[in-house]
């Protein structure tokens, strides 16, 4: 049953009297929400949606779920998102609603463990569905909610959801961000959208709707003469009262803020994931020249690598001053691919380490030396050497300090070329709650960078470690 013309206002008053934000205020439709929404309610079949973040669409979409649920008879509304973390979060925001408003209470009830909301009156429900999962098929909904389709590797939730549309006569809305790859499955429903008659442009605000009514586009982006650093032309790409140029500028003014994070998610720009990690320019000034390292230095260690045809390396951090110095490398000559890391002369290099200086703390990349890694944290202890697994959020956090201190000066290094051409070849890639380090091609090496900021992080903890201050030798734990 699609939605009824006209019924925009009574979605507005709905939401006005029953949805309540976290901070208690109500839920009160904006002109551009009104807007984006406006052919959903004149009974388009698929709206696309692409706005910047922090403009609200997961609170608009929770909302527009919880309408669905109260309006339609045994309302089958499904909720559709690259994963099933980021398909919880708008499903948390509608639960969210609930729990703070009697009236959605009386009507609705949420199963968490289920991942659904059930209506007390009918059949009627809202479920989550991820593309990682294979759930979805046979789905007919009344009400298809696709999140952040920038995200998802291929088209087959949307696929699903857009073919089992018919039997109910049901509806879809998508808002995303900007994609990164123009081939992507949104990337491709765009440029479709691009192509129909009647494409229509107000300020920074494109429009376009297909004749019959099947599908509509409206996307908030600047345009690619616009000057990504003029925060009042930033704004007119970010419609919400609350994206102010003040919030916008201290946005692009943050030093965790990526040039290509910025392009795409504050100015609608399309733009690859992968862009460099820290630029010569801000990384060359901070090495310094006639280093002296004295036996005994109190120093932290990174250590990650690979077994064939990569790289190994250990960097050490000196905790005085944060400088940044490789303790060993080892790289597998261009072209070689049967290459083996010699695996006693790391043993060896560990050992000179432990021996020559007071290693306060090591952060030690586990996966492909596990048992090497045991028997140094035999033969060391803790806290010099540490398991830091770097396939979760941890690491995420600890690349974006040391970045960030990078930006601000708080980093030295001796100006070593491996140390350097690894941090210099390191792209970000972006990932669920932040990025990840990536390498441009097999053949360029970034494990130095990764036991970089591995050092740089157990510097930071090690400093933070108030028995460091109360030791009287390097070593004393």
């Amino acid at each position: 049953m699609p939605a009824a013309p006209g019924e925009l206002g009574t979605f507005a008053r709905f939401c006005a009297r029953l949805m309540t934000l976290e901070d208690g205020r109500p839920l009160e439709l904006e002109p551009f929400q009104k807007q984006l929404l406006g052919d959903y309610f004149d009974g388009v079949t698929e709206t696309l949606v692409l706005i910047s973040k922090k403009n609200g669409k997961t609170s608009l979409l929770a909302a527009l779920a919880l309408y669905h649920l109260a309006r339609v008879k045994d309302a089958e509304c499904v909720i559709g998102a690259a994963s099933r973390d980021q398909a919880s979060i708008l499903f948390k925001q509608a639960v969210g609603f609930i729990s703070r408003s009697e009236g959605l209470q009386q009507r609705m009830v949420a199963k968490g463990g289920y991942r659904e909301i059930r209506s007390r009156e009918d059949a009627g429900r809202i479920r989550v569905l991820a593309a990682d999962a294979d759930t979805a098929d046979g789905v007919i909904p009344t009400l298809a909610l696709v999140d952040e389709l920038h995200r998802h590797r291929s088209a087959g939730l949307y696929g699903v959801f857009r073919d089992g549309l018919g039997p109910r006569h049901g509806q879809m809305v998508t808002i995303s961000t900007a994609g990164d790859h123009e081939l992507s499955p949104l990337g491709l429903m765009r440029s479709a959208a691009h192509r129909l008659p009647g494409l229509t442009r107000e300020g920074r605000h494109l429009y376009a709707r297909a004749g019959d009514g099947s599908f509509a586009l409206h996307e908030w982006a600047l345009e690619e003469t616009d000057d990504v650093d003029d925060i009042p032309t930033v704004k007119l790409a970010n419609p919400a009262s609350w994206q102010t140029v003040e919030a916008l500028a201290q946005r692009h003014n943050s030093p965790s803020m990526l040039p290509w994070q910025w392009a795409r998610f504050a100015c609608g720009l399309w733009t690859g994931a992968e862009a460099w990690w820290i630029r010569p320019e801000d990384w060359h000034p901070l090495a310094v020249d006639d280093v002296h390292l004295a036996r005994g230095d109190r120093i932290a260690i990174g250590f990650d690598g690979s077994r064939h045809g990569d790289a190994t390396g250990i960097v050490g951090c000196r905790l005085e001053d944060g400088l940044l110095f490789p303790l060993g490398v080892w790289e597998a000559p261009k072209g070689v691919r049967e290459w083996e890391v010699p695996a006693s002369e790391v043993d060896a290099a560990v050992a000179n380490t432990m021996e020559h200086f007071g290693v306060c703390r090591g952060y030690f990349d586990p996966p492909l030396w596990q048992s090497e890694i045991d028997a140094w944290g035999r033969e060391y202890g803790e806290p010099a050497v540490v398991r830091y697994p770097t396939n979760r959020s941890r690491f995420m956090a600890a690349a974006e300090r040391f970045r960030t201190d990078v930006l601000e000066g708080n980093v030295r290094h001796t100006g070593d070329e491996r140390l350097t051409r690894h941090v210099l070849n390191a792209q970000v890639r972006e990932t669920r709650g932040g990025y990840w380090l990536d390498k441009p091609a097999q053949a360029e090496k970034i494990d130095l960078a990764v036991a970089a900021v591995l050092a740089y992080e157990a510097r930071c903890d090690a400093l933070a470690d108030p028995r460091l201050y109360r030791s009287k030798v390097p070593v004393s734990f």
